[in-house]
């Protein structure tokens, strides 16, 4: 995103955005400077306070944007612990410190570098008008959707901007090796033969006797196994642009008056094609100078008058031009603002191919011109742009209702906490139910307006509060221009089921296991005497592509053992799966495709660098000073 990491630029987007500022995205939260709480403090940075209520804004950040990259199966139990608010805690010194650094050394970005970089986030650039100007309603109404000030969102961009020239000496100090990049790649290729000898749990299934008791004994012993979950019946609200977009059309009269006041818009600018000699004149010419300049311009424009023909070679020869001389003066095909105003009405003064004009006078010098193509402007037809039009005008008029009725959505669903009916009623909603609901979203594609296939909206349903007081939930973006409220009506919480209805799942579970444990005991017994084992046909196993039918444990353990001696063997407990012995036969050295080195050597540019940033962020540590004061487990506090 950032031109002013040189060269690192897409590395440098991977290091800070992963270990410096995880939670910093599009349209998150408004920055943790605006949180400023004076109380219960988390960290001290150079005697700054970062409070716990900016600590746990941006934990909650960082949960979600982890919930986002892991998937739906990943419980949010597993990502909210001490130990992640500690790595986020950790983020917000880090951020400090570089805010620190960069004020220390008096950096700054330019207000193109802030557009720059603003234009190549996906949902700004896609603002784009059908004629390729800038949307700049749509992107106040973007902004402004999420809680923001264009000034607020910019200003943060503009912080991140900084922060990362702060970074960007250290990331340049890394140094490739393609010793070891070409190395690692080469092990990466390397293939290896095996044959195996599979204890399969299936084959020992006749030999398991298992008893009621046993059965019993089992079920209770693994009780979260037979474990119904938690379910809610649910009432739901969904504001989306799709649905205003069925009721926002545009009539055909609409388009032709948008046409009609942007004409500009929908043309095709004339160009001409030139070529020129220059005589420069410097900005501190003296007037004697300026004066041989200018002769010598006349000069040649009269060689040039005489001998048209020669005016590509009197160009490589006398023109000061460096960017064209060697081409023969060509400037190749422009519009009339892409050239100063003299050289410009001069070129677009001429109207016949040949023609040739000068000595003409500019800030750099002297010009003799040669017009050398003609392409006229030409007017798109309003019927070929009409239905880019319209869709621009819907896009347009549903964002800006959009915008309005966000702010309805949000309010009425806050202030009407018990039912959905009045945000129903002002804004013409589908009061939805569901049953059943559990906390795993549904399979849905990106994008998806169904509040049952967010994981947000879903974890917000289940919180603790949601589901004690029945309230709505505070209106929930599920996706770009997509908001919604649930609450639920009823809650049934998980429960073990009855052995009784789960008493023949218990039953074949419990000879699994024990097949399982029959066919491992059976592998560990074959391991001592490989010599007598049947082995299966040859086997070529790859660290990059699977191999059909063969356990990811097997891959592992055929590639960690040694190739000293072959063949040798070695066992592989597949759990459920049984157990196998694998025979390592021989190795095969593959071909280095350019693209694994390039990888591998990426790799490692990135862990080095990682370790660069690492020292350099301990030691802005010492050089402000860093107070850590949250403790999980109230430890004494230590100054770092």
């Amino acid at each position: 995103m950032l031109e002013s990491i040189r060269k690192h630029s897409k590395l440098m987007q991977i290091v800070l955005f992963v270990l410096i500022f995880p939670s910093f995205v599009l349209f998150g939260i408004q920055g943790y400077s605006s949180f400023e709480g004076k109380q219960n403090a988390a960290a001290k940075v150079d005697g700054q306070v970062i409070s716990m209520e900016q600590l746990d804004a941006a934990n909650r950040e960082e949960i979600a944007r982890l919930q986002s990259m892991l998937g739906s199966s990943v419980d949010i139990k597993q990502l909210d612990t001490p130990q992640q608010k500690l790595r986020t805690l950790d983020g917000l010194v880090r951020q400090r410190l570089l805010q620190l650094e960069a004020r220390r050394e008096h950096l700054a970005v330019t207000d193109a570098q802030v557009q720059q970089a603003i234009l190549q986030i996906p949902q700004v650039a896609a603002l784009r008008k059908p004629d390729g100007s800038f949307d700049v309603q749509a992107y106040r109404s973007l902004i402004a959707a999420q809680g923001m000030t264009t000034a607020q969102f910019e200003a943060q961009v503009r912080e991140q901007l900084i922060l990362q020239q702060v970074l960007g000496g250290v990331a340049g100090s890394v140094i490739d090796s393609q010793a070891l990049a070409t190395a690692a790649a080469k092990a990466a290729a390397q293939q290896r033969e095996v044959r195996l000898a599979l204890f399969k749990p299936s084959d020992y299934v006749n030999q398991v006797q298992v008893t009621p008791a046993e059965v019993e004994a089992f079920y209770k012993n693994n009780t979260a196994r037979f474990q119904k979950p938690e379910e809610a019946n649910i009432q739901y609200v969904v504001l989306s642009a799709d649905a205003l977009a069925a009721d926002v059309q545009i009539t055909p009269e609409q388009a032709k008056a948008y046409y009609d006041a942007n004409l500009a818009k929908f043309s095709t600018p004339a160009e001409r094609r030139a070529s020129h000699i220059l005589i420069t004149v410097p900005s501190d010419a003296t007037p004697a100078q300026a004066s041989a300049a200018k002769t010598k311009a006349e000069a040649i424009a009269r060689q040039v008058e005489a001998n048209p023909a020669t005016f590509a070679e009197l160009a490589r020869k006398d023109s000061q031009d460096p960017g064209s001389a060697d081409k023969g003066g060509d400037l190749g095909y422009f519009t009339a603002g892409a050239m100063v105003k003299p050289f410009s009405d001069a070129v677009f003064g001429m109207t016949k191919i040949g023609e040739i004009v000068g000595p003409i006078k500019t800030q750099f010098g002297y010009h003799i011109i040669e017009l050398t193509g003609i392409k006229p402007g030409r007017q798109q037809p309003f019927d070929a742009v009409k239905a880019d039009i319209e869709k621009q005008l819907q896009q347009e008029a549903v964002q800006k209702r959009l915008s309005a009725d966000v702010d309805t959505f949000t309010n009425t669903v806050f202030e009407h906490p018990d039912s959905f009916q009045p945000v129903v009623d002002k804004l013409h909603l589908k009061l939805q139910t569901a049953n059943g609901v559990t906390r795993t979203p549904q399979p849905a594609a990106p994008g998806s307006t169904n509040p049952l296939a967010s994981k947000a909206f879903l974890d917000a349903l289940f919180a603790e509060n949601s589901l004690r007081n029945k309230h709505n939930l505070q209106a929930i973006q599920i996706a770009p221009n997509v908001w919604a409220s649930g609450r639920v009506l009823s809650y049934s919480a998980a429960q073990t089921q009855p052995f009784a209805e789960v008493q023949s799942r218990a039953r074949q579970l419990l000879i699994d296991q024990k097949a399982a444990d029959l066919a491992r005991e059976a592998g560990e017994k074959a391991l001592k005497s490989p010599a007598a084992l049947t082995f299966g046909p040859p086997l070529t196993l790859s660290q990059t592509q699977p191999t059909p039918d063969v356990p990811t444990a097997v891959v592992a353990k055929a590639f960690g053992l040694s190739t000293e001696k072959l063949p040798t063997v070695a066992g592989v407990d597949l759990g459920a799966q049984g157990y196998a012995v694998v025979q390592l036969v021989k190795t095969i050295e593959g071909a280095v495709p350019t693209e694994l080195v390039r990888a591998a050597a990426s790799a490692e540019n990135q862990t080095l660098t990682q370790g660069i940033i690492n020292a350099y962020v301990e030691a802005l540590k010492k050089r402000f000073g860093v107070e850590i004061l949250y403790r999980p487990k109230a430890e004494p506090a230590a100054v770092g």
